[in-house]
């Protein structure tokens, strides 16, 4: 079975206008049109144009089958153990941060904390904190919204995944309580790094700890130089929240290898 993936002039989406993807299967059999924008899914049975409803949850055995289209679906890296920062190369193993989706894949669940409002007045623009004009929610003007993005975003030099857990901890260190949130020409904090953040393995990389959000916690990184160091209060402190999230997380926090050991 193979299907053709064309676009037609003049095959636009009757809702937005924008133009179809039309997918041709074996000669014409059947012919399914896709709107990208709107979400549109029309079927042409050669005569009549019908809008398919999109609407409906999945069925039981719906899920199963879309369960099992997602194992199948070949992998693009292959990892220590589920979770596992190690990334298998020509080498051997390579560290990395999972991304966004392969931690999807991975856990079965989608990271949240994807938003990060360190406002205290919701009513303020996020870069200038200047109080916002009617209709704006986030931004006075424009030129607020680049910098803004400029600053969270585009030159944050943090990936994905460590981003949103200092986004959780809201940008302040849970051993110290340091603030370790940037702060632009306005004065305003703002959801980055001023440099001296650190995401830390509640369980090491090192014993099978895995990049699940239970498993790691924001520290300044003089709290993660001492704790490495062996200071005796920090360590204890952490380890109390490592036990803590054990008893309900453990098996996402930690993986167990091919011999069966954790």
């Amino acid at each position: 079975m193979t299907y053709k993936r064309v676009k037609m002039m003049g095959a636009n989406c009757p809702t937005c206008q924008r133009k179809l993807d039309i997918l041709l299967k074996d000669g014409f059999q059947e012919i399914v049109c896709v709107c990208f924008r709107c979400r549109a899914v029309y079927a042409f049975d050669g005569q009549e144009l019908q809008k398919l409803s999109n609407k409906r949850p999945p069925t039981v055995q719906e899920k199963a089958t879309l369960d099992a289209l997602v194992q199948a679906l070949p992998e693009k890296h292959y990892y220590k153990g589920q979770g596992s920062q190690l990334r298998q190369n020509e080498f051997g193993y390579q560290r990395n941060w999972l991304s966004l989706a392969e931690y999807e894949r991975q856990f079965g669940e989608a990271l949240s904390f994807n938003q990060c409002d360190l406002r205290p007045d919701a009513s303020s623009c996020k870069w200038c904190g200047q109080a916002l004009p009617k209709g704006r929610r986030s931004f006075c003007k424009d030129s607020c919204s680049r910098n803004y993005s400029q600053a969270t975003f585009t030159k944050r030099h943090m990936p994905s995944l460590p981003y949103r857990i200092a986004c959780r901890d809201r940008f302040f260190c849970q051993i110290s309580g340091a603030d370790l949130a940037q702060y632009n020409r306005h004065g305003i904090r703002i959801p980055a790094s001023k440099g001296e953040l650190a995401i830390h393995h509640l369980i090491f990389v090192s014993n099978n700890g895995t990049d699940h959000e239970q498993n790691l916690l924001t520290v300044s990184a003089e709290v993660h130089r001492a704790y490495h160091a062996g200071d005796a209060e920090i360590t204890a402190i952490i380890h109390r929240i490592r036990d803590q999230r054990l008893e309900k997380f453990g098996e996402k926090m930690q993986f167990s290898d091919p011999a069966g050991q954790s």
